[in-house]
């Protein structure tokens, strides 16, 4: 494989991902008073964190954070 389709690959891959976090800070916007609130949050942070893992180092859309108290430390140090 070569470098060209491997960064093809990652930027798809996090391309998905960031849909991802669009979708759960959506869901959890719909659910934050309800008990499965706190696993939606902690789904986010996992799928935030393997993103910076990878690379990642844009800020997000608005639509797609959480509140700061529910983002993972690693995305705050990056733009805070």
């Amino acid at each position: 494989m070569t470098t060209l389709e491997i960064n093809t690959i990652q930027v798809h891959l996090l391309s998905e991902m960031e849909r991802s976090l669009g979708l759960l800070a959506a869901r959890w916007r719909s659910r934050q008073d309800q008990p499965e609130a706190a696993q939606i949050i902690r789904q986010y942070q996992s799928v935030l964190r393997c993103m910076i893992e990878l690379g990642y180092r844009d800020a997000l859309d608005v639509e797609s954070e959480l509140p700061d108290e529910f983002l993972p430390p690693e995305y705050l140090t990056l733009f805070r």
